[in-house]
């Protein structure tokens, strides 16, 4: 957050969204609020939108061309966010 006042200032909106965001969803949210959320975080600037679902044990990495599913017992790699950084879903959701 520094870095951010620093570069930006003290303003209440950054001008876009950051490179990579994590949605965890929840059993009220509906799917499709949840995926055109995704969607305007990619169209504003995101890199990567990572889309949680912890009662399904499931995640989804969005980018601007790609749909990836990771299911337990699986590793999720960043795509384009964070080189190298990986964790398995078990640890993720344990």
């Amino acid at each position: 957050p520094a870095e951010l006042v620093s570069e930006y200032g003290d303003v209440p909106t950054l001008p876009q969204s950051p490179r990579l965001v994590a949605e965890i969803v929840s059993p009220t949210d509906i799917a499709e609020e949840i995926f055109l959320k995704a969607q305007e975080y990619l169209n504003s600037g995101s890199v990567e939108v990572w889309i949680v679902f912890p009662e399904s044990r499931w995640i989804m990495i969005m980018t601007a061309t790609q749909k990836l599913t990771f299911n337990p017992g699986s590793t999720i790699n960043t795509q384009l966010v964070l080189a190298g950084f990986s964790l398995a879903v078990d640890e993720l959701l344990s």
